[in-house]
């Protein structure tokens, strides 16, 4: 005798992934919150006339010359040698590319990088 049962897997796989992660974040949604919280900084940062760099916390790079940056309010240092120094922002990746790069000192939010400079690149 052949029963007509019907397996009820899918529908239950589909209720438990939409139960079962409520209120987790995903990266996407990370992202876009994160970017709408920037472009309301930004907003903000336009309507009372300051600058940006206060309420958002943009990276400030002050070049002198093709010797030296100052680079403020980064996060952390992800690599460094001699030819390539990539800082952690919290907008953005900046790369600084030259030749017998050296930092000089480094704070919580600032850091003097001198050497031969040839780019600066934000990812």
């Amino acid at each position: 005798m052949k029963s007509n049962l019907k397996s009820s897997h899918k529908k239950f796989k589909k209720n438990a992934k939409n139960t079962l992660y409520q209120g987790f974040d995903t990266k996407s949604e990370i992202k876009k919150r994160e970017k709408e919280r920037m472009n309301y900084l930004e907003q903000l940062s336009n309507h009372l006339h300051l600058p940006q760099d206060i309420l958002a916390g943009a990276p400030i790079v002050t070049a002198t010359g093709r010797n030296e940056i100052c680079l403020e309010n980064y996060k952390g240092i992800i690599e460094y040698n001699g030819n390539l120094i990539k800082v952690q922002t919290k907008v953005c990746k900046i790369c600084i590319e030259g030749k017998q790069l050296n930092i000089l000192y480094f704070t919580e939010d600032e850091m003097r990088i001198t050497g031969f400079i040839h780019a600066i690149y934000y990812q």
